[in-house]
């Protein structure tokens, strides 16, 4: 593992694939949530301030975790203590996600996720897609409202798949490094519609 500081507020730690497999961490379910990326990620941090001084105390972090087809993992802390930086970090985020899937270098029996997280700009937009998609989309859905954008979160696809993305696409970004995504979102997000969002929202278009 290395860490790089960008500047006062914000830090830049490189995974390996290898240092995840030294502590028993399957990258198929690597989860923001979970007991042992939580360990992973507090010695990241005890590590950042022994090295490079970057003592968190009560700020509030934006974590961006994104994959390397060499690397790993390399996730980019940043320590928002104004609500000021909220504009610049929701910016940065949709800067970094794009919609290009990235292929794993190694194998590790199931890396695919059967989530899809779209980030949307408006409660209006969330509405409107969310009617497009009531006819062709019948799996699990939820709502979230993080940092002044909307993302709807989608489970299991079905054989509308692609129907559905090229409806999605019209109206949001693709997140793509979903585990990580999708435990910020529970730590940092406000649920606004838990179960059905798809047809809870889509009935308000």
């Amino acid at each position: 593992m290395r860490i790089e500081k960008i500047s006062e507020n914000k830090i830049r730690i490189f995974v390996s694939f290898d240092d995840l497999e030294e502590r028993d961490i399957d990258l198929s379910s690597f989860n923001y949530n979970s007991p042992e990326t939580q360990e992973l990620f507090w010695d990241l941090m005890e590590q950042a301030e022994l090295e490079l001084g970057f003592e968190t105390n009560e700020s509030q972090l934006c974590i961006e975790a994104v994959t390397d087809v060499d690397q790993g993992f390399i996730i980019t802390i940043t320590k928002i203590d104004d609500d000021s930086d909220f504009e610049s970090i929701q910016k940065f985020i949709k800067n970094r996600y794009k919609k290009n899937d990235i292929k794993f270098k190694k194998k590790t029996g199931g890396a695919g996720s059967t989530v899809m997280i779209y980030n949307v700009e408006s409660f209006e937009d969330l509405c409107n897609l969310c009617a497009r998609l009531k006819p062709v989309y019948s799996g699990e859905s939820s709502a979230y409202l993080c940092e002044g954008s909307y993302y709807l979160v989608l489970k299991r696809m079905d054989d509308n798949e692609y129907r559905i993305e090229s409806i999605l696409s019209e109206y949001g970004d693709r997140v793509l490094n979903v585990t990580f995504f999708e435990g910020y979102l529970n730590e940092y997000g406000k649920l606004m519609v838990g179960n059905d969002a798809v047809g809870c929202l889509g009935d308000l278009a």
